[in-house]
């Protein structure tokens, strides 16, 4: 199923749910001590996302892309993004798995350390489970766990609670997942572009996969990479490269260029229930 249709089923089952009751230190992100960060320091639009309907990514109106990147925080590779992402002023959502930052050991101290830097820098955050295991074959006790632990891990680090949640392979059906994440308010998020960059392991080929991705939906849309993964964000200034040169040629022709935006051209508040 596309992730368009997929969206629309589980619109649907969001709302019976309703019904029915996401090796190397760089800079200074991973490296400042006792870090702190007050609720307001993070991106407002946050705060705005609370029980939407599912963003499933689809293009803008005219041309727009929205970078996400999944699986992180990781102290390795994710502060590379974030400089690059600083110097292009270009804001992305996060997607958190709640393993990565649990614990007293050094990694996940780092790894919390990135996270603040992600939050400090206005970028978004959302809840991608603690171990990104599938949710369709969970019972509520391990539903609970994967998400409620999650959220937690992220509040204790950015001093609030994020509204966004990705699940793991975009893969939510059964209705006891669908039922743990809506009855949290959640709002689900999709992709509309695909960068496939764990198929493959070099930046060129990760950009080869983008470029087909934009080919197949000039409009864009929400872009799924992974800040886990080093050449992927070797690969993430080719693809702003990339999207340079297609607004020279778009431009050249008189159309409208990319712009790259935030989840929040995406979201529409989820509407009760008639007579609720």
């Amino acid at each position: 199923m596309t992730a368009a249709g997929l969206a629309a089923a589980l619109l649907v089952a969001g709302f019976a749910a309703l019904r029915g009751t996401a090796a190397h230190a760089h800079g200074n992100a991973v490296d400042e001590p006792g870090y702190k960060i007050k609720p307001a320091d993070g991106n407002l639009w946050s705060r705005r996302f609370r029980a939407g309907r599912l963003i499933g990514g689809g293009g803008c109106a005219q041309r727009c892309i929205a970078f996400t990147f999944d699986d992180g925080p990781n102290w390795e590779t994710t502060p590379t993004l974030l400089d690059a992402l600083e110097l292009r002023g270009i804001k992305a959502t996060f997607f958190v798995t709640g393993h990565r930052i649990d614990g007293d050991g050094e990694v996940a101290r780092r790894n919390r350390a990135v996270l603040a830097a992600e939050w400090r820098h206005g970028h978004l955050v959302g809840n991608h489970t603690y171990h990104h295991d599938l949710l369709d074959t969970m019972n509520e006790a391990t539903l609970r766990f994967e998400i409620d632990r999650t959220e937690t891990l992220i509040d204790g680090v950015i001093g609030e609670r994020t509204w966004l949640f990705r699940a793991p392979y975009g893969a939510l059906h059964h209705p006891v997942a669908v039922r743990a994440v809506f009855s949290r308010e959640y709002t689900p998020v999709y992709w509309a572009m695909d960068s496939d960059d764990w198929r493959v392991n070099s930046a060129d080929a990760v950009v080869a996969n983008v470029r087909r991705e934009l080919d197949r939906a000039p409009r864009g849309g929400v872009l799924l990479m992974h800040d886990t993964l080093p050449w992927s964000v070797a690969a993430f200034p080719l693809i702003v490269a990339e999207i340079e040169a297609r607004n020279e040629a778009l431009r050249a022709r008189g159309e409208a260029p990319y712009e790259v935006v935030g989840l929040e051209r995406f979201y529409e508040p989820l509407r009760p229930a008639r007579g609720r």
